[in-house]
């Protein structure tokens, strides 16, 4: 069936037939219900191609990702594809795999399919390509993390607050010797966590030693080989922080080939809770985000734009906080225990 046979059947202009398919936000409800269910129902098709071609619009959104396998960036993608497909938009995804050179191929990409708008998660690729997409007109939206681009709209966590919680909360069990598996520091979000939980451990006069400070890449082997390295300190550190979900993961590799007891040995929090982390044994005290919320944010900023918003309006940021979810993976370091009992004990006589 062609645009001009559905218009015929349902008795309407094939002018108001290609807006309720390309923009059904601007038909009445009625109508465009009316049209949606004839084209389901007869299989009309339309011809994206063409349209594209004539409006020079694609109605397209790219997405660009660090790791398509992270269930972080995962859900993102879920949720930015079901705000924009009510916008009558589709969405391209590419995946930097934490590689700044993947990152400028997924723009190159992303420019010759002519999409609409992007969503970049920055992995430190050169501003330049992006100062270029700014300035043909095409909208950014960063999420997660921020490039340095001062012009452009994002939605991140409260990362250096999360941080901070987390000190607090080994410092408050009796925690002295806290470590931490910290994210690369080219990334905004990298550094945003270490500078909150040093600060935090330096306010409470417990400054963070340079041995027990080592640096990942958010990848699992990182976190294998990173934990293995904190293990090997003398004395080994009786609590450690790691920066995201996929470090968590490679570090309980670790622990398990090294058979180091969780919490008696050692306390983990976690910055990522991944669903897999509460079904651990013992569960993962972690941090758990507005994952959803962010998804949505950034999807309704670069819908926003791309709706009329003037690229001179003044960038907006938004920023999300983080629950510490308290779990059974973190408790008092073991000396502590002893000095507890024996207290307990000298009470009683």
């Amino acid at each position: 069936m062609t645009l001009f046979d559905l218009a015929k059947e349902l008795n309407v202009s094939i002018s108001t037939i290609s807006r309720a398919l390309s923009r059904p936000e601007v038909v009445a409800p009625a109508t465009r219900d009316r049209i949606l269910t004839a084209a389901r129902r007869f299989g009309f098709q339309p011809n994206d191609v063409a349209r594209s071609l004539r409006t020079r619009e694609t109605r397209t959104i790219g997405i660009v990702v660090p790791d398509i396998t992270n269930w972080f960036f995962g859900l993102l993608v879920k949720v930015i594809d079901q705000v924009v497909q009510e916008r009558g938009y589709t969405v391209v995804v590419c995946n930097a795999d934490e590689k700044a050179e993947n990152e400028m191929r997924a723009l190159g990409i992303l420019r010759s399919r002519k999409v609409s708008g992007i969503i970049n998660c920055p992995v430190g690729a050169p501003l330049e390509g992006w100062q270029a997409l700014l300035a043909s007109g095409i909208p950014l939206v960063e999420l997660d993390r921020r490039s340095g681009l001062r012009e452009v709209d994002a939605v991140v966590l409260n990362d250096e607050a999360a941080a901070a919680v987390a000190a607090e909360h080994l410092l408050q069990l009796g925690h002295r010797r806290i470590a931490t598996i910290a994210g690369p520091q080219h990334l905004s979000n990298g550094r945003a966590r270490l500078r909150g939980f040093k600060k935090a451990l330096q306010k409470a006069g417990c400054p963070l030693p340079p041995n027990y400070l080592t640096l990942g890449d958010f990848t699992e082997d990182s976190g294998r080989v990173e934990m293995a390295r904190l293990l090997g300190c003398t004395p080994p550190p009786t609590a450690v922080f790691i920066a995201n979900s996929e470090m968590t993961g490679g570090a309980l590799a670790t622990i398990r080939e090294r058979q180091v007891r969780i919490p008696g040995d050692l306390s983990l929090i976690g910055f990522d809770d991944a669903r897999w982390t509460r079904y651990l044994d013992p569960p993962l005290t972690a941090f758990a985000h507005p994952t959803e919320e962010m998804g949505r944010h950034a999807a309704e900023l670069l819908l926003s734009r791309l709706g009329g918003q003037k690229p001179s309006r003044q960038a907006r940021l938004i920023k999300l906080d983080s629950t510490l979810i308290v779990r059974d993976s973190t408790s008092a370091p073991q000396e502590e225990k002893v000095r507890s009992e024996k207290r307990v004990a000298s009470r009683m006589k």
